[in-house]
């Protein structure tokens, strides 16, 4: 079984030389547990913070490297892994991770589905010797779920953070400084693209339906509760297309699947497998609990447990969906 226990946390072509990738950085991986999903609403800290606001506003080409970003986001950037169950000395349970598999980028759909929906955003803000740049924000409001793309450098080095084998990244509580999203959210490491002394990030969250902004801080160790924050609106007229299955109760964009799960009548609690059918007899498994596989980059159950959200790790062609099961019931 997967870990249940819930908690909140806090992409011109493709074609791009090979020469503008680094070489994928030394570090120790470890392991935490981790949650199936989060089971909470995207609460804003309070804080002490200066703001940097950022207008999201369609620029493709200002990305600095769009094929890598989309092959962060979507693709192989992060290796496919089997699942991983450790237990310490004592006997308890360390890390629960099931398997996950990346695919690689599908370049027709990303020009097709994804590229219209990236906002630039290239605003930075620093703390002391690190800097943060935002390059670009990828917002679906049919589902509410985004991705952030964003750096963090410091010419001395980057320290401070860990980093879990299927990429997940996290800053602990002694580290001399943090990133921070203010929402629902997941960060991942792109791997090809960081450096000792600049990191790439991938961010994967789902907002509040009242949220209209989404905020990316850095801050020292020392202080948490202090940020310097660049704000960046969400497009909220803008939802990327879609198809609706059992009418309407579940909606699959390219980017995320939401599940209405009291117009299903299932319990949120109990979702155990839930996999994309093609109409060319192949599948996406995105989470099948049973086989111990998780091929999702963030969940988000609500607070009434009646709409579950996954992000998706690669793009799915909502033209070519034929069916999705969920809980072994098949929905055309």
């Amino acid at each position: 079984m997967f870990d249940q226990k819930t908690y909140q946390e806090t992409f011109s072509s493709l074609h791009a030389s090979e020469d503008v990738l680094v070489e994928v950085m030394n570090m120790t991986h470890k392991s935490r547990k981790r949650a199936k999903w989060s089971r909470t609403a995207a609460v804003a800290a309070a804080v002490l913070c200066g703001i940097v606001t950022a207008a999201a506003a369609v620029g493709f080409l200002r990305y600095e490297n769009p094929a890598a970003m989309l092959r962060a986001l979507f693709g192989e950037n992060v290796s496919s892994g089997n699942g991983i169950v450790e237990y310490n000395e004592y006997g308890k349970l360390i890390t629960n991770l099931p398997a996950w598999e990346r695919v690689p980028v599908d370049e027709t759909l990303a020009q097709e589905l994804i590229a219209p929906y990236i906002f630039a955003v290239g605003e930075s803000t620093a703390c002391g010797d690190y800097t943060l740049n935002v390059e670009a924000l990828l917002y679906d409001a049919a589902t509410r779920a985004g991705m952030l793309y964003y750096t963090v450098e410091n010419s001395n080095g980057v320290s401070g953070y860990e980093v879990s084998p299927n990429g997940e990244l996290w800053w602990p509580a002694e580290t001399p400084v943090f990133t921070i999203v203010q929402s629902a959210s997941r960060d991942y490491l792109d791997t090809a693209m960081s450096s000792k002394t600049k990191l790439y990030i991938c961010t994967y969250f789902i907002a509040d339906p009242s949220q209209k902004t989404i905020c990316v801080g850095i801050g020292s160790g020392d202080d948490w509760t202090k940020r310097n924050d660049i704000s960046m609106e969400l497009p909220g007229d803008i939802g990327i297309a879609g198809v609706e299955l059992a009418d309407g109760a579940v909606y699959i964009s390219p980017v995320s699947i939401q599940m209405d799960l009291a117009s299903l009548g299932v319990d949120g609690d109990s979702i155990d497998s839930v996999t994309l059918y093609y109409v060319d007899g192949s599948k996406y498994v995105v989470e099948n609990e049973a086989d111990f596989v998780s091929n999702q980059t963030y969940g988000l159950l609500d607070l009434e447990g009646s709409i579950l959200t996954y992000t998706f790790n690669r793009i799915v062609d909502t033209n070519s969906i034929a069916s999705v099961e969920i809980n072994g019931v098949m929905y055309e």
